[in-house]
């Protein structure tokens, strides 16, 4: 029961992110400030039998540190910072879930998903001006966030390479799944357009 609702929790973060990603990356060129000279860790080699929870953990990165969900905002590190929300605020309290803008440096990056006050869930950065389009900004700041590796805007049949043909779902998707991971990335023209990540809870979490 309990995996049927964070199933159909994780499917709804997913339409929130999609329906309302048209709206972002609107606010002009990238930042003065952003981290350009931001290096993601070399990647390392997919490992034998898969990915797991653990494997995936130590290759995420962001701000030039190992990075994990939940998380709060203090662990994004600098330049990122949520978007106040009203009507989000209110959804969290009536729903326990809602979606937020993502920041960087003032320059709109993607969205989170928070499950608490101050806890996020998910995150989601896309460098288009809609989840299925062909629109991908060529003003969007270099973001320091990796998996493995694989950051917006490399070329897509590396991180294709990178995270390992049996995890590529369409042509122009990968979909990684391990026991509390979910982690989707588009392309669009040979270019990494979204990066999205999701994480369950454990049971043992569950209800404490």
């Amino acid at each position: 029961m309990k995996a049927t609702k964070l199933t159909a929790l994780l499917m709804a973060a997913v339409m929130m992110m999609g329906g309302a990603a048209c709206e972002h990356n609107k606010k002009g060129v990238p930042p003065a400030d952003a981290k350009a000279d931001f290096s993601a860790p070399d990647p390392v080699p997919v490992p034998e039998g898969g990915w797991t929870d653990e494997t995936l953990k130590d290759v995420i990165y962001i701000n030039d540190k190992n990075f994990d969900l939940p998380c709060t905002v203090d662990d994004l590190g600098d330049g990122f910072e949520i978007e106040p929300d009203k009507e989000a605020d209110k959804e969290l309290e009536d729903k326990g879930s809602a979606s937020y803008d993502l920041d960087y440096y003032g320059y709109n990056v993607g969205y989170i998903i928070k499950m608490e006050k101050d806890t996020i869930s998910s995150i989601y950065f896309e460098s288009g001006t809609f989840q299925f389009s062909s629109d991908v900004r060529e003003d969007y700041p270099y973001v320091p966030f990796s998996i493995n590796g694989v950051t917006i805007g490399m070329p897509f049949s590396e991180a294709k390479e990178i995270i390992g043909e049996e995890y590529i779902d369409e042509e122009d998707k990968i979909s990684l799944r391990t026991e509390h991971f979910w982690i989707v990335i588009r392309s669009c023209d040979d270019k990494t357009k979204s990066i999205q990540v999701y994480k369950k809870l454990k049971e043992s979490n569950q209800g404490e």
